[in-house]
């Protein structure tokens, strides 16, 4: 594991991107159980695609209650919106809408767990999100409290590994992404935006983070 390219990112954040971010981030804060269970659709929708097509399949699906529990039709806009294994994606999201209005509560972070602790819970509860994405979902949940963080391939790429052939090494970068956002006093997922930001050439996170703006949002 090679951990210079991401201690060196960690020192070239400056505070001004740091802040505008936390501040952005803030703002997208779920505020009641639907904000919340749409972020769950968001991480769904982020499996195995662009972020493009993230986007799409995500605006294809976030009026919730137009298809509860009409399955067909909730199958018929993922496929529609050309996200790719819409099968399983209905298989999937539709298991977990039905779990998630049984016991909304049980999928937002006790005040008794830990951030790990919690996340490895609806990990080992939500069938179709793996650790990255269960951990995305609690990123946008929890955007600058969260200390888990979504490895996806290119961080797993930062520190010079293969996300497919070291995915036991999850914790261990994990950790190391944390303790390096703790000694820069910057939110682990707010490191991760700009880090993604940067990879995509841009100043901010709102090319793709705009659909998650139900409420309006003022950056100044």
């Amino acid at each position: 594991m090679n951990k210079t390219e991401v201690e060196s990112f960690f020192e070239s954040i400056t505070k001004e991107e740091s802040e505008f971010q936390s501040k952005y981030w803030e703002k997208l804060n779920p505020i009641n159980d639907s904000e919340t269970f749409q972020r769950y659709l968001f991480a769904f929708t982020s499996v195995h695609t662009t972020w493009e097509r993230n986007v799409i399949g995500y605006n294809a699906i976030k009026d919730w209650w137009n298809w509860i529990n009409k399955w067909e039709l909730l199958g018929d806009r993922l496929k529609d919106s050309r996200i790719g294994l819409h099968n399983n994606r209905l298989k999937f999201i539709s298991k977990f809408t039905i779990n998630f209005w049984s016991n909304p509560s049980f999928y937002t972070k006790d005040q008794s767990e830990s951030w790990s602790e919690f996340r490895n819970k609806i990990v080992n509860d939500i069938t179709g999100l793996g650790m990255a994405k269960a951990s995305f979902a609690v990123e946008m949940m929890y955007p600058v409290e969260a200390e888990v963080v979504c490895l996806d391939t290119h961080l797993f790429q930062a520190y010079g590994l293969d996300q497919t052939k070291h995915h036991r090494q999850y914790n261990v970068l994990e950790n190391h992404w944390i303790d390096n956002s703790i000694k820069q006093n910057i939110p682990p997922y707010i490191a991760r935006c700009i880090y993604w930001d940067r990879k995509q050439g841009k100043q901010d996170s709102r090319y793709w983070s705009h659909a998650l703006e139900e409420r309006e949002i003022h950056l100044n």
